[in-house]
């Protein structure tokens, strides 16, 4: 309850400073961050309630430690927030949606045209029994960065065909670099990045899906395919002599310097990586990874990290919608979003062209939002499926580039795990918004 009491005082705190505030409508809003960082959920707050003098907005921001501990108790007691963010993976909101303690956002969903904007993959993770329960908030995808001036040494274009892509690798590494793509993959998880990528082509949303919330099994054809590929990459050299004694950031160091020519991870390494490169930044761009086969379609990754949540008692839900409203359907709100560094759910568009992003930004942002009409899939299934299968995972694609498993290992015991899960009651639930 400490943590409770002091997120509560805040609260008061706060709405005190506000002086005539406390004679209006308070909507109040908690969300992850350093207490006292201004962003821009708090600068929208106080847009909102200048336009609107009947209504204030408050922002609570505290770090996870202090947030999550607090969240159900204050929910509980009914003096929660009536806004805020929380987790979207398998588990988490499983206490606030049986218990009560969330609103249904269905009819929001269709009353204000979020089922034009939310993509079918980020709604699977936020809906549960044909109901809406969170509002998906910032999305990172995953593609290809490369190095320009490598690129225009060695003489080779982005690659748009797998063989393309095959000749690439192959006059890089006669140019003398041993490692045409840096992996990483000490850390284990940099590698779960181009599982998932590679499990979603070859098996493609449905695909996915279809192993996520029905009878489909890791073990399925596509998945071995998939596996198949990555370790074929491996053994040909495409990620270096040794890539598993490498960890992340000294291969993104590595990167940054000019001694890579390539690495596939995601829009987290920007910002610092222009600090790294200094004036070479220019130089590096971004690309989604050609069709590995034939026919096969190129789909992006999109993971969310967390979702808008509306406590169920609150009283001014229409206010909160409103925010989020402000926040995710309005242009001007998906500019701000794109120009403080956060990627709304859903296609980018106009708000796209109008933010104030790094170039590599804006190109990982166009790569998604052209391929966007084949459907998305998870960029990290690691945040989307059980402890027990991402462990498994990890130490199993290790073992894939070190040729000590076949794909047809490293798949079946990725399905014993996730049947184990499932029989536990580990795994996330079906999503899906029954249709009006």
């Amino acid at each position: 309850m400490k943590m409770f009491n002091k997120l509560m005082l805040s609260v008061a705190l706060g709405s005190a400073a506000a002086g005539a505030a406390a004679a209006q409508t308070e909507v109040v809003i908690w969300v992850g961050g350093e207490p006292g960082e201004t962003t821009i959920y708090e600068t929208l707050a106080d847009e909102l309630s200048a336009a609107n003098p009947d209504v204030v907005y408050t922002v609570v921001t505290n770090t996870s430690d202090v947030f999550n501990p607090a969240l159900v108790p204050a929910l509980s007691a009914g003096e929660g927030p009536d806004l805020f963010t929380f987790g979207t993976g398998p588990g988490q909101p499983a206490a606030l949606i049986d218990g009560g303690l969330v609103a249904d956002l269905t009819p929001y969903y269709y009353e204000h045209g979020w089922d034009e904007v939310i993509p079918e993959g980020v709604l699977m993770q936020t809906s549960k029994d044909g109901k809406l329960w969170a509002l998906g908030n910032e999305v990172e995808s995953t593609g290809i960065f490369y190095n320009k001036a490598i690129f225009e040494e060695v003489g080779i274009a982005v690659p748009r065909t797998w063989a393309e892509m095959q000749a690439a690798v192959a006059a890089l590494k006669e140019a003398g670099y041993d490692t045409p793509i840096g992996l990483g993959a000490a850390d284990k998880w940099s590698i779960s990045h181009w599982q998932s990528m590679m499990f979603g082509r070859y098996a493609g949303p449905e695909g996915i899906e279809n192993v996520l919330f029905a009878d489909g099994k890791w073990t399925d054809a596509p998945f071995v395919a998939a596996s198949d590929r990555l370790q074929q990459m491996g053994s040909d050299g495409w990620f270096g002599p040794n890539p598993v004694a490498i960890n992340y950031a000294e291969m993104m160091d590595s990167f940054w310097a000019g001694d890579l020519p390539m690495t596939f991870t995601g829009p987290w390494v920007i910002n610092g990586g222009i600090d790294a490169a200094g004036d070479r930044a220019g130089q590096y761009g971004v690309f989604q990874a050609p069709p590995f086969e034939e026919g096969q379609e190129i789909v992006p990754t999109e993971s969310i990290g967390n979702g808008w949540y509306i406590r169920s008692n609150s009283e001014h839900k229409d206010e909160a919608v409103a925010y989020l409203n402000a926040l995710f359907m309005t242009t001007e709100g998906r500019t701000k979003l794109l120009t403080g560094g956060m990627v709304p759910v859903g296609p980018l568009g106009e708000a796209s062209q109008n933010a104030q992003i790094p170039e590599m930004r804006a190109e990982l942002n166009a790569s998604v939002d052209r391929y966007r009409d084949n459907g998305t899939v998870p960029a990290f299934l690691d945040t989307i499926t059980p402890g027990r299968l991402t462990n498994v995972a990890y130490d199993g694609l290790q073992a894939l580039l070190l040729d000590a498993m076949s794909p047809e290992e490293f798949t079946q015991e990725l399905q014993s795990a996730w049947e184990k899960a499932k029989e536990d009651g580990e795994a996330m639930e079906q999503g899906g918004v029954a249709p009006r």
